[in-house]
Order: structure tokens, then C-alpha cells, then sequence
């Protein structure tokens, strides 16, 4: 796991250098070895952990995760719909989580309060502001995908909280990670974009949720 980590930060690093370089290809490369890499950890872990049940969902939001990633070196929108479905199953993970840890729906009822309450705030200010946030076409297909990898954060956040057990910590951090380097990809893309030292906080933010997610199943 230690050595496993190092070589995947290490190649993290460079990211941080290839991302925001003119080489598309030396960044698809890149970018592709850490997304296989955190694949490849997991398949391994989830074999050798001998999970089964809905433990299959969150490999099958880890695999969407990787197509979302390798589509989205190219395609903005194609590796948007791999990720929604990745937060889909995700969020999906969480819920069964907490049910089978019978954590009665009253302690966590509020998230989905809060969720709604975020995803109105943002439809609302995408069209109080179309200037600051300049979404264009894209203000509906980004609401619903903001919401899905909204309710993935918050629900891993429940369940880091109310479930409480080491890989689940660990696991609902990283998914708090991948929430918030989301919303730093929106910043970037709608609201002042090309700024270098934004696109390596979603590089790092994003990244770091996979890892912590992926090294959640060996703990």
C-alpha cells in the first residue's frame, strides 16, 4: 500500500506539470496511468478482500470512473456521462452501506435537505448571474451533474460519520475529496477558467479521493 501510494503520488506530480502543458499527449499518457493505477489497485483489493454484495456497485463506480477519465481527455461531455453513472453507483454503495450497517434514515434524512437546498442555489445563481456563471446550455446537464456527485459526497460524509469504521472514514473523505474537486472543475471551466493553480486543485482534490477511496478496500 505505502509503495503503492508513493509511486502513484509521484505520478500525480507530474501530472500537476503535464496538465497544464501544451502536450496533450504526454498528458493522456499520464493521466491514464494514474487512472489505471487506482483501477488496477482496486480490482486487486476487492479480490483479495473477498468482498461480494454490494460491493460490486462501488467496483462498477470505479470502472465508470476510469472511462469517465480516458473519455474526458477528449470529450468534456462523454466523460460527464461516465462520471454521473460513477456517482450514481457511489451514491447507491453509501446507501446500501448504511443499510446494512442498520443506521436508521432519521440520522441522516438532513443530507438529502441539504442537497436539494445546494443544487437550487446553484440552478438559481446560473441564472441570476449568466455573466459570472457562464454555463450557457450547459446550466441543466451540469445541475443534474452536480447533484449526483453531490449526493455521492454527502452520503460518503454520512457514512464516514454514522457508520464510523476505519475503511469507511477513509473511503467517505476521499468521496468528499472527488466532491469538492467538482466543484473546482466548474470554477474552472465556467467562471475563470485557465488559471493554473485551479486546475492543479482539481487535479489534486480529485486524484487523492480516488486513492483514498481505492486504499479503503485494503484497510
Amino acid at each position: 500500500m505505502i509503495i503503492f501510494s508513493i509511486i502513484y503520488l509521484l505520478f500525480l506530480c507530474a501530472y500537476f506539470v503535464t496538465r497544464v502543458g501544451d502536450n496533450i499527449k504526454h498528458r493522456a499518457i499520464n493521466k491514464t496511468i494514474l487512472a489505471t493505477m487506482y483501477l488496477v489497485y482496486a480490482i486487486v483489493m476487492f479480490h483479495v478482500g473477498g468482498f461480494s454484495g454490494y460491493h460490486y456497485v462501488m467496483m462498477a463506480a470505479l470502472f465508470l470512473a476510469y472511462m469517465g477519465d480516458l473519455f474526458l481527455i477528449f470529450d468534456l461531455n462523454r466523460g460527464g456521462d461516465f462520471f454521473l453513472a460513477g456517482n450514481v453507483c457511489f451514491a447507491t454503495f453509501y446507501l446500501a452501506s448504511l443499510k446494512a450497517a442498520n443506521v436508521p434514515f432519521v440520522n441522516y434524512f438532513w443530507i438529502f435537505i441539504i442537497w436539494a437546498v445546494l443544487i437550487s442555489l446553484f440552478i438559481y445563481l446560473a441564472k441570476k448571474y449568466p455573466n459570472v456563471l457562464k454555463l450557457g446550455k450547459m446550466k441543466y446537464p451540469m445541475a443534474l451533474y452536480l447533484a449526483s456527485i453531490t449526493l455521492h459526497g454527502l452520503l460518503g460524509l454520512v457514512s464516514a460519520i454514522f457508520i464510523g469504521t476505519t475503511p469507511l472514514i477513509v473511503m467517505g473523505i476521499g468521496s468528499v475529496s472527488f466532491m469538492i474537486s467538482d466543484y473546482i472543475l466548474t470554477l474552472d471551466r465556467f467562471v475563470i477558467p485557465k488559471r493554473k493553480w485551479l486546475i492543479r486543485c482539481n487535479s489534486l482534490t480529485y486524484f487523492v479521493g480516488l486513492l483514498l477511496i481505492v486504499l479503503s478496500l485494503g484497510l
